[in-house]
């Protein structure tokens, strides 16, 4: 990777596999002023463990992608080389692995099995050898769930997992993962901890991961690289730089090993003088998507000032009881309410209006980007407050007031005027517990609060959360922290009842039918497609609404065949019918004879019956195709190019992503007292900053994932094998028959109807 403008990687003796070396490594994103990375020079022998440490923003994760040869210039000013074995990293797709920060960000397909396949198929290895390769990375991971597991449906520790497993199938020679335990329970920890040391053992990878808890690391990695603002601040052998440097790795933020857990930061918020706060459930049960019960009768108080830490393995359903605790979603049984002015009061009465929810409640998601909603990491901040407080000038300088000591307590008054997608992972958490705060909520509820900190932001997230509780907030907080689960003293454990027993983990990858599927959706996508196109051409010959309608109800006799769920269905048709009764009303008022002329009724109905008869099939048969088996289908029968293939089905796979981020966006700004009034003009305003945030959220997820799939083996691949065959059966043959009838039918009918 030759960074510098005119540099050349030298010419010598070709190093070791295995080696990678970078010189004089410098990154400026565009949207910094400051560099990420300064002069960074360092180089890693064949086999090689390290383990890179620094404080949050210090620049491991930039440090990271570099190193994988995926710093772009067109994002950021880039200097200096990386070479792996003399050579450019990509030069050698699927050499280096890479875990990124967020494990989401890669996924590539829609079950697991599939996903951690796509290493393998970029590096063109048999489908045996791809289906053996999954079996072991799933296995070394101890992942809980077969290979048929949705990802949609995996938590973030999960998916945490299968990322890892997905780096280890590449079989690669240098293996970088950042923070890869962060979002695990200590047990699951453990577990990937030992996967990634018998992968370097058995493989003998070169292995750099970065992380903020050092302690599980240090019988694995036999060096440690310190960063601190970018440069190197120390670098050598673990145990050795950790004795030497312990004063100045403490003063860095290192979590250095042994050494007494920081104070937490004193800090003082005004005391909300008030005892109108407080949460209460009673027989509480929340439920998976899969309907099996996550929390079970689950009773419990918090009153002004107290806390409660929700602990438990990753899945247990953590995250999605904090949601409904915060009204945004509903449990499945059992009540939960909140203590207002007006005494204890359904959480549901509360949560229906934006404004009197915020007012009540600080929300901090698990995922930090999609609760960003301003431009600024100030504005961000504020933004609650200015709504709450709009008409009282005092209460609103107040609240500007605590925002501003919140900043400043968190250490992002540096970053004050920046836009919060820009800065680290960190840094956006404590941007998020900001905002969640700010406005001087009766109850708190943080999801995972100090994932990605080091020693001092830890001990302002503590000092915070200690203020906050104080100033008579009650607080409840997710979180696999040991120190803060002591902190805040109660606790609620949860085991999320996984259902193993009904699932065993078989990591064997197959085709993958889903329960409930009808019968055309074992079909092969082609053969979907190619019914969708010619019904679609046979509505050519729909000549009058009588065609029209009777060819409609010989499709919607059959679309029992094609249709699992209703709703979706009519949701898709939605559009279509609009579109179909537009081109209608178009019709009579286009006709020659006016709109109310002899014949201009039968034309309208025709143009009508006609567009349902081209739409109508396809709209019922897309919900039945599969972003990669239809790129399996198009890859092994048409032949066509892996890399746009590839491309579109990994994209298609967003769509359902983006429908989640839209209402996560949405749930964050019910939540932060920023949803639209009953006005049109504030719902168009409300729609259009939600768009825009859906933009920018796609074009983020979209160089994510192109990181991710690059980092798998995806940037120089030119032929590619697959995990799965694309065949064609019985059922396929049948598909097309149907589609066969629907192209004659309109034909023949107009031809019998005509004659008579």
């Amino acid at each position: 990777m030759t960074l510098r403008p005119g540099a050349r990687a030298q010419v010598g003796a070709p190093m070791a596999v295995g080696a990678l070396e970078a010189s004089g490594l410098t990154w400026r994103p565009y949207a910094r002023a400051t560099p990420t990375l300064v002069d960074v020079g360092l180089r890693f022998a064949p086999g090689e463990r390290v383990l890179l440490a620094g404080a949050s923003g210090s620049g491991k994760s930039t440090l990271l992608r570099g190193l994988a040869g995926l710093l772009d210039d067109s994002e950021g000013e880039l200097v200096g080389q990386v070479t792996l074995g003399g050579r450019d990293p990509q030069e050698r797709p699927g050499a280096v692995g890479l875990l990124l920060q967020d494990p989401r960000a890669g996924v590539v397909a829609e079950h697991v099995g599939r996903d951690v396949a796509f290493g393998p198929e970029n590096r063109s290895q048999p489908p045996a050898t791809i289906r053996s390769r999954v079996v072991d990375a799933l296995g070394a991971v101890a992942f809980p769930y077969g290979a048929e597991r949705p990802t949609a449906a995996l938590s973030g520790g999960e998916g945490a997992r299968l990322a890892l497993a997905g780096a280890l199938a590449l079989g690669p020679e240098v293996l970088l993962l950042d923070e890869p335990t962060a979002m695990l329970d200590a047990a699951a920890a453990t577990r990937v901890v030992a996967a990634v040391r018998e992968a370097a053992d058995a493989a003998g990878v070169t292995l750099v991961v970065a992380e903020h808890q050092l302690g599980p690391w240090l019988d694995v990695c036999d060096r440690l690289v310190v960063l601190d603002g970018g440069r190197v601040l120390a670098d050598g052998a673990v145990r050795d730089v950790l004795s030497a440097r312990a004063p100045a790795l403490l003063a860095a933020g290192v979590w250095v090993p042994g050494a007494p857990d920081p104070e937490p930061l004193a800090l003082a918020l005004p005391d909300r003088g008030r005892a109108a706060a407080g949460l209460r459930w009673r027989g509480l049960r929340v439920a998976a998507p899969d309907g099996h019960a996550l929390v079970e009768d689950a009773a419990g108080e918090l009153a002004a000032g107290e806390s409660l830490a929700v602990v438990g393995p990753s899945g247990a359903g953590k995250s999605t009881l904090l949601r409904v605790l915060a009204g945004l979603e509903r449990p499945a049984a059992g009540t939960a309410d909140l203590r207002t002015e007006d005494g204890w009061t359904p959480l549901p009465t509360v949560a229906a209006s934006s404004p009197v929810l915020a007012r009540h409640v600080g929300w901090a998601p698990q995922d930090s980007e999609s609760a960003f909603t301003a431009r600024t990491v100030l504005e961000e901040v504020r933004a609650t407050g200015e709504v709450l407080h709009a008409g009282d000038p005092e209460r609103l300088a107040a609240s500007r007031a605590r925002a501003d000591l919140l900043v400043e307590a968190l250490g992002l008054t540096a970053l004050r005027d920046e836009n919060p997608y820009a800065v680290s992972g960190g840094e956006q958490r404590r941007v998020v517990l900001a905002a969640a705060t700010a406005h001087d909520p009766a109850v708190v509820l943080l999801d995972e609060p100090t994932v990605g900190q080091d020693r001092q932001t830890w001990a302002a997230v503590a000092g915070v959360l200690d203020a906050v509780q104080r100033s008579g907030s009650a607080v409840v907080a997710t979180t696999h922290d040991p120190r803060l689960a002591a902190r805040l003293g109660t606790r609620l454990a949860l085991d999320g009842h996984a259902p193993t027993a009904l699932e065993p983990a078989d990591h064997h990858v197959r085709p993958v039918h889903e329960p409930g599927l009808p019968p055309a959706g074992r079909c092969n996508p082609l053969a979907l497609l190619g019914t969708a196109v010619l019904a679609g051409v046979g509505s050519f010959a729909v000549t009058d609404a009588l065609v029209g309608l009777l060819t409609l109800t010989v499709t919607l006799l059959l679309s029992p065949f094609a249709v699992r769920r209703v709703r979706p269905v009519l949701l898709r048709l939605a559009p279509v019918g609009l579109a179909a009764l537009s081109v209608g009303w178009s019709t009579l008022l286009l006709n020659a004879g006016g709109a109310f002329s002899p014949g201009s009724g039968a034309l309208a109905a025709k143009e009508v019956t006609r567009i349902l008869c081209l739409v109508v099939p396809g709209a019922l048969l897309v919900g039945l195709l599969r972003p990669s088996t239809l790129a399996d289908a198009l890859g092994q029968r048409l032949r066509l190019p892996a890399r746009p293939v590839v491309t579109a089905s990994a994209g298609l796979l967003r769509l359902d992503d983006f429908a989640r981020s839209w209402r996560a966006m949405a749930q964050v700004r019910h939540v932060r007292g920023l949803a639209p009034r009953r006005s049109p003009v504030a719902r168009v305003r409300q729609a259009a900053s939600l768009t825009l945030g859906l933009l920018v959220h796609a074009l983020r997820a979209a160089q994510e994932l192109s990181v991710a799939m690059d980092a798998r083996g995806f940037a120089a691949v030119r032929r590619r094998t697959y995990a799965l065959p694309s065949t064609f059966g019985r059922a396929d043959a049948v598909c097309l028959l149907v589609g066969v009838l629907l192209l004659v039918l309109p034909w023949t009918l107009g031809t019998v109807l005509g004659a008579r």
